[in-house]
């Protein structure tokens, strides 16, 4: 269970930092990782950037995203069971 501490920043924690990367992959489908994190800091400030790869991790480890190495890009995936729009 994720659970905020007493001194947890929210504007840059995992879960905002998530939310964040799901937002713009969700519109776009297909990003650099460069780009996405450029992304990420613009909406969250520089201080994101240390939350950024545990924020892909959580969302790797949940099914919504995949990572292709050759092109460094991240692929946003439909949640399984839930019909395209």
């Amino acid at each position: 269970m994720i659970k905020p501490g007493k001194h947890l920043n929210l504007n840059v924690c995992v879960v905002r930092i998530g939310t964040i990367v799901l937002a713009h992959l969700q519109r776009y489908r297909v990003e650099g990782c460069t780009k996405l994190l450029k992304k990420v800091k613009e909406a969250a400030g520089d201080d994101a950037e240390v939350w950024f790869l545990p924020a892909v991790d959580f969302l790797f480890l949940l099914g919504r995203i995949d990572y292709h190495p050759k092109t460094d890009t991240f692929e946003y995936l439909e949640p399984k069971g839930k019909a395209p729009k």
